[in-house]
């Protein structure tokens, strides 16, 4: 009777193993550009709009957009 569940057993435990380890690999490198990743233009674009709002200036860029609910 053991072995009928020791397989299934394994088959999930190699399942999560392998889960995990797809996990692991997209949040590896945030800053690749893929669709999980950081988005630091759009970051960066915000910053240097509020700097340039407190100092006062009146050529601000406009704020970077989602491309296909993708904000980069």
């Amino acid at each position: 009777m053991g072995i009928w569940i020791s397989v299934p057993l394994v088959v999930i435990l190699g399942w999560v193993y392998v889960s995990m380890e797809l996990v692991g690999d997209y949040s590896e490198n945030p800053f690749e550009g893929s669709y999980n990743d950081v988005p630091m233009l759009s970051i960066c674009r915000t910053i240097e709009i509020d700097l340039l709002q407190m100092l006062g200036e009146t050529d601000v860029p406009e704020p970077i957009l989602p491309v296909g609910d993708i904000l980069m």
